[in-house]
C-alpha cells in the first residue's frame, strides 16, 4: 500500500508533528519534569513583561484574563500590522523578539480560552495583527529557535500557505538546534506540547479552508 502523505490542512496533523518533535527531544533528555507548569522562561530582567503575561495565561478560568492582558499590553491605535510590544532600543533585537513572540503565544492561549468574553475579539485582532507583522519582518528561526506561537501563525496567518511554511520553518529550526547541540531544550518542548494541546482544543474546520 503506498505511503499516504500527511494532510497539513488538518490541525491534528500539526498537533501530531509538534508532539513528535517534542518527544524526540524528551527521549534524549532525563530532565522531563515541569512540563505541566508554566513555561521555563529565563527573564531578561525585572521588567520582562512576558513573565506577567504568562502568569495571566496560566489561569485559563480567570474571567478577567483578557482584560488583564490587554491592560498589560496597553492601548494601540495601529491600523497596519503591528507587534504587541513597542520596540525597545535598550534590548538586543533577539531578546525583544523572544519576549514579543512569547506574549503572542500567551495572548493566543488566553483568546482560545476566553470564548465570547468581553474584549476577546479585540485581543484576537491584536494577535492577528502581530502575526501579520512577524510574517513580514521576522525570520522563522528568530535567532532563538523557540517556536513561540507556532499554532497562532497557523490559525491567523495569511496567506495560509505562507503561514504554514513559516510554521514548518519554526519546527525545522527546533530540530536543527537539537541536532547541533545534542541537548534537549525544555522551553521548546514546553512550547510544542502547549501548542499541540491548543490545537486539540480549537474549534473550527481545517486550516486554509
Amino acid at each position: 500500500m503506498p505511503h499516504q502523505r500527511p494532510d497539513f490542512n488538518l490541525p491534528s496533523t500539526w498537533a501530531a508533528l509538534f508532539r513528535q518533535v517534542a518527544r524526540m527531544s524528551l527521549a534524549a533528555s532525563e530532565a522531563t519534569e515541569g512540563l505541566e507548569g508554566p513555561p521555563p522562561i529565563q527573564p531578561f530582567g525585572d521588567d520582562d513583561v512576558s513573565i506577567e503575561a504568562w502568569s495571566i495565561a496560566m489561569k485559563p478560568d480567570d474571567p478577567s484574563a483578557v482584560t488583564r492582558l490587554s491592560s498589560l499590553l496597553g492601548a494601540t491605535q495601529a491600523e497596519a500590522p503591528a507587534p504587541l510590544l513597542s520596540p525597545r532600543e535598550d534590548l538586543a533585537i533577539e531578546v525583544w523578539t523572544e519576549c514579543e513572540l512569547s506574549i503572542v503565544h500567551a495572548a493566543w492561549r488566553i483568546v482560545m480560552a476566553a470564548g465570547d468574553a468581553a474584549g476577546a475579539a479585540r485581543l484576537k485582532r491584536r494577535v492577528q495583527s502581530a502575526v501579520a507583522w512577524h510574517l513580514e519582518r521576522t525570520q522563522p528561526d528568530n535567532a532563538t529557535t523557540h517556536p513561540w506561537g507556532v499554532h497562532a501563525f497557523l490559525e491567523l496567518g495569511s496567506p495560509w500557505l505562507e503561514a504554514s511554511d513559516y510554521a514548518a520553518s519554526m519546527i525545522h529550526a527546533v530540530e536543527a538546534a537539537g541536532h547541533s547541540s545534542e541537548e534537549s531544550d525544555p522551553l521548546s518542548i514546553w512550547i510544542l506540547l502547549d501548542a499541540a494541546a491548543g490545537l486539540d482544543r480549537r474549534k473550527g474546520g481545517n486550516f486554509g479552508a
